[in-house]
């Protein structure tokens, strides 16, 4: 462990909720999401010297991603993610009674998460989304009790895990987005019904976000409904094709709509003979989990995933749930896993090491390299979102899927003070435009200059006591929206 590495001992954690809505629909998988509980949490840790310093965390708690179980519905699902978050939080400050480094507490803590949840019934993914509400919290109270910059403390080893050799010199300055394209979103603007037109300063249509933000890199869904994608999929690679004069890139994510392999191979094919499929599939950088979670990682896929990936390497996102899901993975012929600061920190580093290490093999053996990804949870400005970018630009990942400038309309679903505050700390992240504070991206760019500040990506106020209490807060404040 580098000399200087923090030992902290975990004092408090505390957390609270406000209920967001969407602008408009946001459709991935058969979830249908328009408004969500955000959840924040506020830890206390202690250095040896008697120093104390709080961090933060916070991410939607969104339906039918951790758990696609068609028997639970919305309610559900966010009593389970808050049922994941208590029984980090008390595995957590147990872990945290001795000084410990911050990587420390994890390995003490997580696997009991997971062992805990799956008690009470959680699967992994969702034991692990409540893991890392503490994990992210810990980091940011070690980064500011030190000093230094989330980018800055991995490039010196003082979270308690080597990280230095696997990450880029410096952080980048920008990082492109990749523009979600919804199973319901509009493709053109001819197509929204009158009734459904918005008039709120932003784009509705992906013609109008392309006009907009100078998009090259895209995210497109996926239902697992042949005719439909492949209707659908023709008319987005005719506009890519109209608009995007100099060139596109793509990523399909399949969800986990199906059962095996032969689906999406099937939809490939099925493209070539549409006007500008080719190039649509020319585009296409990777196929996102498009199996099952319950079948991906079976060796009986193997087979499918070897004839995918002659197509197109192939990802797991939804499989990543556990230590070894990406070495599991590797061994079936996916390249590559995806980063969300919702699956884990400490995982995705430890990832991004066994990639590099195995990147130098496949070099010598001329194999294709391995990758990770960036993806999104619905990463809302200002915790999910600067604390999910600071964790893409250490791991220098070049491009990631950002959605919630789409579904969500700025920042007016902060506290008044914290919008200021972000804006006046991250002027080269939001701009204010029509008495409204919006996220900044220019020429497909986000920029990610003002993240490299003391701390876990963001230099601004966190209005935390302006929310309700966990413990005050009920789930009428979303049912029914």
């Amino acid at each position: 462990m580098r000399r200087g590495t923090p030992r902290l001992r975990l004092l408090t954690c505390d957390a609270a909720v406000q209920t967001i809505r969407n602008r408009m629909p946001f459709r991935y998988g058969k979830a249908v999401l328009t408004a969500a509980p955000l959840l924040h949490v506020r830890v206390k840790v202690e250095a040896r010297d008697g120093k104390q310093a709080e961090g933060f965390s916070a991410d939607c708690l969104p339906p039918a991603w951790f758990d696609k179980d068609p028997s639970k519905d919305f309610r559900a699902n966010v009593e389970d993610q808050l049922r994941a978050f208590r029984i980090a939080r008390d595995e957590y400050l147990k872990a945290g009674q001795k000084p410990f480094a911050p990587c420390e507490i994890w390995e003490a803590a997580c696997p009991r998460v997971l062992e805990e949840g799956a008690r009470a019934g959680l699967n992994a993914l969702t034991a692990s989304f409540g893991s890392s509400f503490l994990e992210r919290a810990v980091i940011d109270a070690a980064c500011r009790l030190l000093g230094l910059s989330f980018f800055d403390v991995l490039r010196q080893d003082l979270l308690g895990i080597p990280t230095s050799k696997a990450l880029p010199p410096k952080p980048p300055a920008s990082i492109c987005c990749r523009h979600t394209v919804g199973l319901s979103d509009p493709i053109t603007v001819g197509e929204i019904p009158p009734q459904e037109r918005l008039d709120d300063g932003l784009p509705q249509a992906l013609e109008e976000d392309i006009a907009l933000y100078d998009l090259r890199y895209f995210k497109v869904k996926a239902s697992g409904d042949h005719d439909r994608d492949l209707e659908r999929l023709s008319r987005i690679a005719a506009l890519l094709q109209q608009r995007c004069k100099e060139g596109y890139a793509v990523s399909l994510d399949g969800n986990e709509q199906y059962g095996d392999a032969a689906g999406v191979e099937r939809l490939i094919e099925a493209l070539r003979s549409k006007p500008y499929g080719n190039e649509l599939i020319e585009g296409i950088l990777y196929i996102e989990q498009p199996i099952h979670r319950d079948a991906a990682l079976d060796p009986a896929a193997a087979a499918g995933v070897a004839r995918l990936s002659a197509l197109k390497p192939v990802t797991i996102d939804e499989s990543d749930d556990r230590l070894d899901s990406f070495e599991r993975a590797i061994a079936l012929g996916y390249q590559g896993t995806s980063h969300k600061n919702c699956k884990g920190v400490f995982k995705s580093l430890r990832n991004r090491d066994l990639l590099s290490k195995l990147n130098r093999e496949r070099k010598k053996e001329k194999s294709p390299p391995l990758f990770m990804t960036g993806e999104d949870l619905v990463t809302v400005p200002v915790l999910p979102l600067q604390q999910d970018l600071a964790s893409l630009a250490a791991l220098g990942i070049e491009h990631a899927e950002r959605n919630g400038h789409h579904y969500f309309h700025g920042l007016d679903h902060l506290p008044q003070r914290e919008a200021a505050s972000a804006l006046a700390a991250h002027r080269d992240l939001y701009e204010e435009r029509a008495g409204s504070i919006f996220l900044r991206i220019q020429n497909g760019q986000i920029s990610l200059g003002s993240l490299q500040a003391s701390g876990y990506g963001y230099a601004c106020e966190i209005a935390f006591d302006g929310r309700t209490p966990l413990d005050a807060w009920s789930f009428e404040a979303v049912h029914g929206a």
